[in-house]
């Protein structure tokens, strides 16, 4: 028999200084869209940070509507407190110096030490629901009272609560409270204890500071509403209490109070071993899907993997977010990251999600994101030969021919039609010489917020591997490959004759005007599956990009020796703009490159291992000093951008 282990992560008490760990995140996520996530401290730095952001049907929005718990131990006549908020000025209170360390596995734990009581606080997602469950286990040798205060909101997660019009309407039991914003469509919020007793308070808490969103030039300053809190007499010994919070519209809430709401703490510890349950599956299913028994990292990627594939309960379908904390479907991101899914063995989720998006082509174009009520944005050139790229990845993972010709192979043929033969409405068109060219500088490629236009590299690149997928499919479905191949060749031999810069032995980031700046593109171009380039060059490439762009975190977007080069991703949402494809390093391209490094060294053992040894290191590290159990999207220079995303 093989067992399970979720890995956890354990950081000691050393380790949970406040100035070291205010800047390690971690998040859960119920699956459906809403999550839980805050630090190692319990200290939010982010106004997207909470207990409790709901996922709301009715809006499309992730609300917060719990930010945190804050715990009061009273040992005799003296006060203790468990929470740790930043004012202007100060950390107040104190509670982190009483917490002894933190465990990440399935969930969050915090185990706090106050004179001789000991408490382990754990926070668990009900996976499907817009609930969270906090449990404290106690472990004491005396007696003392016990306080929970909530602190709740009601916002979306792009501003914060100031000044309001409305107020919390409460409905308060013994074990339990109902409260509710009173202006149309706000959510219900409901709280009940196992054991605690609940009493109405009523008050605002001004004026709390939100560290990373200061330092983005954002707005920082939050306050939160009060409704009461929980109070509950804890004998010496071992014991447990048990918080279940619900946000929801007011039917979807009640209903689910009602059916997850208990006395019995029994139940609750159902949450815990379920969730935990759930990933041992998930793990086990890929260990066998790649034949192994174990792996030290695996467990980590494959959990916070699963975090980021969501259910849309209201229109059945998954999809694929971003990065915490902006929830929203960049479906080009998620076709660039499909693979990931079929690595590990998660086929039907990555056939799922190409089924969804072939099922919302419109005039040969696969759309970039979803919008608000599932509308779409189909601006971008690059995003369905993405798709292309995807599809080819599925059937190198399944062999599964039957369903790419059943479902995907109209679709992919529309597609290159479609870029051969119109000058398509967003302003790209394929030229004479084969390759595509556009006219516009709307951001129609990954790096969006930079103009490009002309003939794009990477662009390029990505249509030459279509037109060769598409003649694979063609071969394999006894239909004409001919067409593909013939336009395939002369796509090659104008890439090869027209990007080739020879003055700096790499390519051109675009032709027509000569763009010599050295940018991550050229990662792309290497390290998709069909080559455009030989050996020598491959080579050149590589090269130049290990001695310009790679950093210990990832790939710089743009070379440091440019004049234009912006390291730091920092400042207000203007200058991080500016820097994020002008130099800061993506984790995301350390994929492409690897496999391209990996190939001009012929995939040797030495190869292999240079590979890990100066690349795979520091990301493994970044799996506890950065995102707790995640990798980091974005780093400047040595330091980690604070945004917690999947691994490549």
């Amino acid at each position: 028999m093989v067992f399970i282990y979720v890995e956890m992560i354990i950081l000691s008490k050393k380790e949970l200084a406040l100035s070291l760990a205010k800047n390690k995140e971690w998040v859960i996520s119920n699956g459906i869209g809403g999550y839980s996530a805050s630090t190692v401290l319990g200290l939010n730095t982010r106004k997207k940070h909470g207990l409790l952001i709901s996922s709301l049907k009715s809006t499309f929005t992730n609300t917060l509507v719990l930010s945190k718990f804050e715990e009061e131990i009273f040992i005799g006549k003296k006060k203790y407190h468990l929470s740790v908020n930043k004012f202007p000025g100060r950390y107040y209170p104190n509670g982190h110096l009483y917490l002894e360390g933190f465990v990440f596995d399935a969930y969050p734990s915090f185990n706090y030490r106050v004179n001789g009581v000991n408490i382990i606080k754990s926070i668990c997602m009900a996976h499907g629901y817009n609930a969270v469950v906090v449990s404290y286990k106690f472990d004491s040798d005396k007696d003392f009272k016990f306080i929970v205060k909530s602190f709740v909101n009601s916002r979306g997660l792009d501003k914060n609560t100031h000044d309001v019009d409305w107020v919390f309407d409460q409905k308060a039991s013994r074990r339990h409270t109902i409260i509710k914003p009173d202006y149309l469509g706000a959510p219900m919020i409901l709280m009940g204890s196992d054991r605690a007793d609940y009493r109405v308070k009523g008050f605002w808490l001004d004026n709390m500071e939100y560290e990373i969103d200061k330092e983005n030039g954002e707005d920082y300053y939050d306050n939160h509403f009060c409704p009461g809190e929980f109070v509950a007499d804890i004998k010496k010994g071992r014991s447990s209490l048990n918080i279940l919070v619900v946000a929801d519209g007011v039917d979807e809430a009640l209903n689910i109070f009602d059916n997850l709401y208990s006395l019995d703490p029994r139940e609750y510890e159902k949450f815990f071993s379920m969730e935990k349950n759930r990933i041992k599956s998930l793990i086990k299913s890929s260990y066998d899907f790649l034949s192994i028994k174990s792996d030290k990292i695996l467990p980590y990627l494959i959990q916070s993997l699963d975090s980021f594939i969501l259910n849309n309960t209201k229109f059945e379908s998954k999809f694929i977010i971003s990065g915490y904390f902006d929830i929203y479907q960049n479906i080009r991101n998620a076709l660039i990251g499909l693979p990931g899914l079929l690595a590990i063995g998660r086929v039907n989720d990555a056939r799922d999600l190409l089924l969804e998006y072939s099922r919302n082509i419109k005039n040969g174009l696969i759309p970039k994101r979803a919008l608000v009520n599932m509308d779409y944005d189909y601006k971008s050139v690059d995003t369905s030969l993405w798709f292309i790229y995807a599809c080819y990845k599925f059937y190198k993972y399944t062999n599964n021919l039957d369903f790419i010709r059943i479902n995907l192979w109209g679709r992919i043929k529309q597609i290159v039609d479609n870029y051969r033969h119109r000058v398509l409405d967003l302003g790209f068109r394929m030229d004479s010489d084969g390759l595509l060219h556009s006219d516009d500088l709307s951001h129609l490629t990954w790096m969006e917020s930079l103009d490009r236009k002309c003939k794009l590299v990477e662009v390029n690149a990505l249509w030459y591997n279509a037109l060769k997928i598409t003649e694979l499919f063609a071969k394999r479905f006894n239909e004409d490959f001919e067409r593909y191949l013939v336009l395939s060749n002369l796509v090659r031999d104008s890439f090869e004759k027209k990007f080739w810069n020879y003055r700096d032995k790499c390519l051109f980031e675009s032709i027509e005007e000569n763009d010599y700046s050295f940018r991550a593109t050229q990662v792309l171009v290497v390290g998709l599956p069909f080559r455009i380039l030989d050996i020598r060059k491959e080579y050149l490439v590589v090269k130049k990009t290990t001695e310009e762009l790679l950093t210990k975190h990832g790939i710089r977007t743009l070379s440091f020796k440019d004049k234009n080069y912006v390291g730091l991703y920092s400042g207000d949402l203007q200058e991080r703009k500016k820097s994020l494809f002008n130099g800061v390093s993506h984790t995301w391209l350390l994929g492409f490159y690897i496999k391209a490094y990996l190939r001009v060294h012929n995939y040797s053992e030495e190869g292999k291992k240079e590979a890990f040894d100066k690349i795979l290191k520091e990301v493994i590290d970044s799996l506890v000093n950065y995102g707790i159990g995640s990798i980091a999207e974005l780093s400047d220079s040595d330091k980690y951008a604070f945004k917690i995303i999947i691994a490549c």
